[in-house]
């Protein structure tokens, strides 16, 4: 698909009222990206803990959580989510930013909206005088560590993910952010 220009997309900060919305898009873009992956039954039993209204109802008023929604064509079709709360031992850093989620719905994978909300993050946390970004993601996930390889990711650790029944691997990466 060709890429849509910048202008057609509207990026807003998320607000309480969101939460509905970020637990379906939330869902809606893990199921689509780890279904083929994993068992149904796991699915259906991560599903909850983690895309409830409530739980992202909780995100949301977390003072070191911000959603960025994204819209085009009237519908919300990605998100990313930072955090600054304090980073596992395995990120460098005195002052760390996350890049929590970066959730595109796959109909718009393709079209430079996953690099320029990357960019966004990245300016943000240079912005905000933070010293490393960081995230984590899945092994398995190869399309997702090579974007962020090319945006100067490097793996700093693992831990441990659970969907379902099913114990993975994840990995921490993080980059350092230019001045």
């Amino acid at each position: 698909m060709p890429a849509l220009p910048s202008d057609q997309f509207t990026f807003r900060t998320a607000t309480a009222a969101d939460a509905h919305l970020l637990a379906d898009l939330g869902w809606r873009t893990f199921d689509e990206t780890f279904a083929p992956y994993n068992k149904p039954e796991d699915m259906e039993a991560f599903h909850p803990t983690m895309y409830s209204p409530k739980l992202q109802a909780a995100e949301l008023a977390d003072p070191h959580t911000e959603f960025l929604i994204v819209e085009a064509e009237g519908e919300a079709v990605a998100y990313v989510k930072w955090n600054t709360a304090p980073a596992p031992p395995e990120i460098t850093g005195q002052k760390p930013f996350q890049i929590s989620r970066l959730y595109l719905l796959q109909a718009w994978t393709g079209r430079g909206l996953g690099d320029t909300l990357m960019k966004m993050s990245l300016e943000r946390a240079q912005q905000n005088g933070h010293d490393v970004v960081w995230l984590t993601v899945w092994e398995s996930n190869h399309r997702a560590i090579r974007f962020y390889q090319k945006y100067g990711f490097a793996e700093a650790g693992e831990l441990t993910f659970v969907v379902g029944q099913d114990v993975q691997r994840d990995l921490y990466m993080q980059r350092k952010v230019k001045a």
